[in-house]
């Protein structure tokens, strides 16, 4: 554009175009220099586009890993878990998230699992959800193993709180009864479910209680701190009447006080059920039935809170370090 300027200024200075010319000459170089940066743009923008839906049509595209078997069985209810040998890496990756781990649940027990991030703690989880098949060995419920059962049968029998609950902007009623669709809570249903998860005071100081919006979507509604929305959480998880009940980090957010309320509560709450506790936080831990302690994705060692101190080993250690604290917070 400077080059074509420069060319029309000269010739303007020889008397071979007028300054009108000039004018009018520089304001269609600008517009045709506009209209070509626009249309460049858009031509990149469309590339970009296109690379989104080429994405968008590859992930259309896949087929689901996980299946129901051609000759499904009918699951039991007694709630017995059992990991025999079970190795996993995820997809993509050569690591080995579990491997060759090995875990017995019975029916009923209450079960802590603790050990450092990375340990595969929450891998198991996923595979017991059955998000992943394992890549060698074995996880059966009830003795049956889950490639043999119906996925939605599956899931039907656990009810599951997950490391980072979802937060649903609607009321405290409608996020607590999203636990179980298939049966219709009704208030009296609700209030159990937000007794148990220690949730009473929080709902009794909201202004519309069980009717409180939450959340900030919407006009109106009242947005909780991270240990408020984790009753709530917990509260949707005991809505579910599953045999078997699996708590990711149930605890992480909630003040010491408040966890000491809550885990005075949970024997009652998880009464008659197998709970699976995944968890930081040895005083958790420590109301187990039993606790397994998990590194580099096995299983290291096991027992009651007082067998593993005396064994000295990886828990005694870690309590220690908490205890001098005063704060038993992770592991």
């Amino acid at each position: 554009m400077g080059a074509a300027m420069v060319w029309m200024v000269w010739r303007a200075l020889q008397g071979l175009v007028t300054l009108g010319d000039l004018a009018l000459f520089y304001q269609a170089l600008s517009q045709g220099q506009s209209g070509m940066r626009s249309l460049v743009d858009s031509l990149g923008q469309l590339f970009v586009n296109m690379l989104f839906l080429g994405d968008l049509f590859d992930f259309l595209a896949l087929e689901p890993q996980v299946v129901d078997p051609a000759e499904p069985v009918s699951p039991l209810s007694t709630g017995a878990v059992r990991f025999e040998g079970v190795s996993f890496h995820y997809p993509g990756s050569r690591r080995l998230a579990l491997d060759h781990f090995d875990l017995t649940v019975p029916a009923g027990q209450i079960a802590a699992i603790v050990g450092p991030n990375g340990a595969g703690k929450s891998t198991l989880v996923k595979l017991l959800c059955r998000f992943y098949d394992p890549s060698a060995g074995r996880i059966a419920l009830d003795g049956i193993d889950l490639r043999q059962l119906r996925v939605e049968d599956l899931r039907g029998s656990l009810t599951v709180l997950f490391q980072e609950p979802v937060q649903y902007s609607a009321s405290v009623g409608e996020n607590i009864s999203l636990g179980d669709l298939e049966t219709r809570a009704g208030e009296r249903e609700i209030a159990e479910a937000v007794r148990a998860a220690g949730a009473e005071e929080i709902v009794a100081r909201l202004p519309d209680g069980q009717a409180t919006l939450l959340g900030k979507w919407f006009r109106g509604g009242t947005d909780l701190s991270v240990g408020e929305w984790q009753r709530v959480a917990l509260a949707r998880a005991f809505l579910r009447q599953a045999p078997v009940m699996i708590l990711d980090e149930p605890t992480s957010a909630m003040d010491p006080w408040a966890e000491a309320d809550w885990l005075e509560q949970f024997r009652g709450i998880a009464a008659g059920r197998t709970a699976i506790v995944i968890t930081h936080r040895l005083s958790t831990a420590m109301r187990a039935d039993v606790i397994h302690v998990m590194k580099e994705g096995r299983i290291v060692e096991s027992g009651s809170h007082e067998t593993l101190m005396s064994l000295g080993g990886h828990y005694a250690r870690s309590w220690a370090r908490q205890g001098a604290a005063g704060v038993l917070a992770s592991v």
